[in-house]
């Protein structure tokens, strides 16, 4: 599914008008997920785990094909992964020692997206703003000791999940273009995604894998 995706991403951006400009923008940032369904909750209610904990480093390259001074189509290409080693909060075991109870998720995107140049592109200060659509390959693993309240025992364990998903994105930032080749860009990126979860987690909703991403990058321009 994701090579064909790739390869009908390709076909339309080769049959795109463009200025015969196109760039490369190399991307790092700071990814930090909303966590807004009822398995994070119930982590961060039971576990010694906060939203703060999730907080790592994406890292993203994107083509970029000028349409015309104002607007420009991208294929962008990122990840992000995350382990959080945590215990529960309010439990121990009888000798008094911690829980333990562990987490670990990745994000990898392939997004078309859509981008917009109100001053147009050839300038020192350049603002855009923009959104697309993409596939999101993502995997989630919780695995340790795992309480069955139920019962009143401690069970060792291991549960996970990896699915593609459909997610959606808006951005918007601003590009110092210091050299006829080259800028530095400041972006600011929201995606909206959520995923099914596998029978590991039968009876909780779609898990919540949205998040807001603050991002610097070098701009290559080959025109």
């Amino acid at each position: 599914m994701k090579k064909t995706f790739i390869l009908i991403i390709i076909l339309l951006l080769s049959g795109l008008p463009s200025l015969n400009s196109r760039s490369l923008n190399f991307k790092v940032g700071l990814f930090s997920p909303v966590l807004a369904s009822d398995l994070w909750d119930i982590n961060m209610e039971n576990l010694v785990f906060q939203k703060e904990d999730m907080m790592d480093l994406w890292y993203g390259i994107e083509y970029e094909h000028f349409m015309g001074k104002n607007l420009s189509v991208t294929l962008e290409a990122g990840t992000y992964s995350q382990s959080v080693f945590s215990q529960y909060s309010e439990f121990v075991y009888d000798d008094d020692s911690p829980i333990y109870q562990n987490m670990y998720l990745s994000i990898t995107s392939l997004d078309f997206n859509f981008k917009l140049y109100p001053l147009g592109f050839r300038r020192v200060f350049i603002p855009f703003f923009g959104g697309g659509a993409g596939i999101y390959s993502w995997k989630y693993e919780q695995w340790g000791d795992f309480i069955d309240f139920e019962y009143g025992s401690v069970n060792e364990g291991f549960a996970d999940t990896s699915e593609y998903s459909l997610g959606f994105n808006a951005r918007g930032g601003f590009i110092f273009r210091f050299k006829r080749y080259m800028g530095i860009s400041f972006e600011a990126k929201y995606h909206y995604l959520k995923g099914t979860l596998s029978s590991f987690f039968e009876g909780f909703e779609k898990l919540d894998l949205s998040g807001l991403t603050f991002n610097i990058g070098l701009n290559i321009y080959f025109r």
